[in-house]
């Protein structure tokens, strides 16, 4: 459970940023460190703490370490209960969000220098 959220950010990442940007799809700066952040955010930092609560939820009533809820009113009972969790990793959220704009912002600035050099073995005279 651990490795899924990694390899989901690390293949969006590149399926949402680095292939458009190598393809000529994405030349927006702006675009570029939206679509990191989103991807950032989203895969990165909500997406893992979603995962996580069913997790705990069946660890929960696997060993009865918590009261669990009724039938009817489980959504409102983990989403109660899921509010300080939500709280302490607003940080790491954020800190993930805006690594990854950065990321985003570094790649499209090196592509569009690596655009600029003369092609390699091509002599200027």
């Amino acid at each position: 459970m651990a490795v899924i959220p990694f390899l989901i950010a690390d293949v969006s990442y590149k399926g949402f940023i680095s292939l458009p940007l190598s393809t000529g799809d994405l030349n927006c700066e702006t675009c570029t460190i939206t679509r990191g952040g989103l991807v950032g955010l989203v895969l990165g930092g909500i997406y893992p703490v979603f995962l996580a609560i069913p997790v705990n939820g069946g660890l929960a009533a696997r060993y009865a370490s918590a009261v669990l809820p009724e039938k009817g009113n489980i959504l409102t009972y983990w989403i109660r209960i899921s509010k300080p969790i939500f709280r302490k990793m607003l940080f790491p959220i954020l800190l993930q969000t805006g690594f990854a704009a950065y990321l985003g912002s570094r790649q499209y600035k090196l592509l569009i220098k690596a655009l600029q050099l003369p092609e390699p073995g091509l002599e200027i005279q």
